[in-house]
């Protein structure tokens, strides 16, 4: 493969290195975000919410923010802008550009399809991608063929496949834990969570429908029924928090995602149907 011999290859180098850099920022923002839960700049509706993506159970991949793969493949292209040679760099940025680009297409596809939410910093990065991709092809005298594409493509449509399982397989409620929610209530125990919490959308999808009728306690000002009132006079830092109460006063707790038998095991609940 040959490349333009060309001092218009400096300035694309210059050109590549800066749009990383912004996506690095980008993606350096949305981590940020994922982890305080702070509202974004970005939040404008419903429907165009960097919020409600971060905070979805698509944000997360092994329990890991996708943005931080994003900030991964970013600094990797500022590291070869120093550090590769001219002979290699357009090749290996297009060919890894190429790559990444169907993991982040797939994440665009969750926004659309199953968030119903989307992430305009998300979708500039992607944008971002794009130009770097077709900046890299351009510097190349030679395309590369379909042959030498079509592995790379099925390995990033295969890379697509593993994230969807990995954030989907261990989501779902494996029975139905109506019992279970009735006694917490019963119980006396006090579900508080945040509409920013990813988290708490993993919880609700292990408990399925019937965590709708848990006792439940909003603590973000932009949820629904809010009482972030409550939540500080409560000391709650961490969502899903589980208080187990008796005459307003609490007994025990326990904060994090949780497991339906820790929640048993911590109300003194049977899980049987």
């Amino acid at each position: 493969m040959h490349y333009k011999n060309s001092t218009g290859n400096k300035f694309r180098k210059i050109v590549i290195g800066l749009l990383a850099l912004t996506g690095l920022g980008l993606m350096s923002y949305l981590t940020v975000i994922h982890y305080t839960q702070a509202s974004s700049f970005c939040d404008l509706s419903e429907t165009v919410s960097c919020d409600v993506v971060t905070t979805s159970i698509y944000s997360e991949i092994f329990g890991i923010p996708v943005s931080i793969f994003g900030a991964g493949y970013f600094a990797f292209v500022i590291f070869l802008i120093f550090k590769a040679k001219s002979k290699v760099l357009f090749q290996a940025l297009f060919y890894i550009t190429f790559f990444v680009l169907f993991p982040s297409l797939y994440l665009t596809l969750t926004e659309i399809l199953f968030i119903k939410s989307l992430c305009i910093l998300c979708e500039t990065s992607k944008a971002i991608m794009f130009v770097i991709l077709f900046i890299s092809l351009f510097s190349l005298d030679k395309k590369p063929s379909a042959r030498n594409l079509a592995p790379i493509a099925i390995a990033g449509v295969v890379t697509a496949g593993v994230m969807f399982f990995a954030q989907t397989s261990s989501l779902s409620a494996k029975q139905d834990y109506s019992k279970l929610v009735a006694c917490l209530n019963e119980k006396g125990v006090i579900y508080y969570k945040s509409v920013t919490c990813s988290n708490c959308r993993r919880q609700e999808l292990i408990l399925g429908e019937p965590y709708k009728k848990l006792n439940q306690v909003e603590c973000h000002p932009d949820g629904k029924n809010p009482q972030p009132e409550l939540c500080l006079k409560k000391g709650i830092n961490k969502t899903p928090t589980f208080i187990l109460e008796q005459n307003n006063q609490e007994l025990k707790r326990l904060e994090g995602r949780q497991d339906p038998k820790d929640l048993a095991a911590f109300a003194s609940c049977s899980l049987s149907e």
